[in-house]
């Protein structure tokens, strides 16, 4: 009897090591990654992913960015067809329902837009947008602000210009968003 006691003591020792190992392997071991799970999300992926009816910037600022970001990536990033329109889709959603009524064509003057400046090898190397919240007024009922951003232009290897734009921004009646009506090239001395 005691040689039962005495392997049974053993199997019950060796079962709690290998309970133990196996708690300690878990809980150390790094998880391996697959490949699904190490993809890491390009600015064209973030872009073409951007759903604005779910999901619309939460101030004049963010919209100026969206916009100033996916330009950016239009200009210099790699994509499909599919994804250029998808970008651009975007970008029209951004803008006021005043703006697109004047440019049946919007689309397709960006589409261009964006083919030649990339055959010219612009890109925009870096945006700023303000980062203070912009004065709100009304005009025709309307909420109207301003949104200046600072858009840096490179030509090649000939240098970069700044930009300053001034976007005037509209608050849409119904849903409260803030839409893109137009913007102007301001002066950077102007206040």
């Amino acid at each position: 009897m005691k040689n039962g006691a005495v392997i049974k003591a053993i199997v019950m020792t060796v079962l709690a090591a290998i309970v133990v190992l196996g708690l300690y392997m878990v809980f150390t071991r790094s998880k391996k990654v697959g490949p699904e799970e190490s993809y890491d999300m390009s600015v064209v992926d973030e872009i073409t992913t951007t759903d604005l009816e779910k999901n619309y910037p939460a101030s004049a600022r963010k919209v100026v960015e969206l916009y100033a970001k996916t330009m950016q990536a239009l200009y210099k990033e790699q994509y499909s067809d599919k994804q250029e329109d998808t970008m651009i889709a975007v970008v029209q959603g951004l803008m006021d329902e005043e703006l697109l009524a004047g440019n049946s064509s919007f689309a397709q003057s960006i589409k261009n837009e964006v083919k030649e400046r990339r055959e010219g090898d612009y890109s925009i190397s870096a945006y700023v947008v303000q980062s203070k919240e912009p004065k709100e007024v009304s005009v025709n009922g309307r909420k109207m602000c301003n949104v200046d951003c600072l858009i840096n232009l490179r030509y090649a290897s000939n240098g970069t210009t700044a930009n300053y734009y001034q976007f005037i921004m509209r608050r849409e009646k119904e849903t409260g968003n803030w839409k893109i009506l137009g913007w102007v090239i301001k002066d950077e001395n102007d206040d």
